[in-house]
């Protein structure tokens, strides 16, 4: 090999391993953000996913703050005495 080929060789060996280097970098932070992330479907890429599971969500923080009002409701009328027939 001569001199010029060796250059050439080395040149592109330093740029594929700055290459690599941007890229591993990149993987690297990547999966250090994914694994500060929780493992649910409201982060999901898919779109009926997301959907179903704010669905969800609404769902259970509806009976969370309903029931309690309802079950107050029903003692309040139950000591005041409405007939429920």
């Amino acid at each position: 090999m001569s001199e010029v080929e060796l250059t050439e060789a080395l040149t592109s060996a330093n740029s594929q391993l700055q290459s690599l280097q941007a890229r591993v970098s990149e993987l690297e932070r990547k999966t250090s953000a994914n694994v500060v992330l929780p493992s649910t479907d409201l982060l999901s890429d898919r779109f009926l996913k997301r959907a179903f599971a704010v669905l969800g969500h609404y769902i259970v923080a509806s009976l969370i703050i309903a029931l309690p009002i309802y079950a107050l409701l029903f003692i309040i009328f139950l000591i005041v005495g409405v007939s429920f027939q």
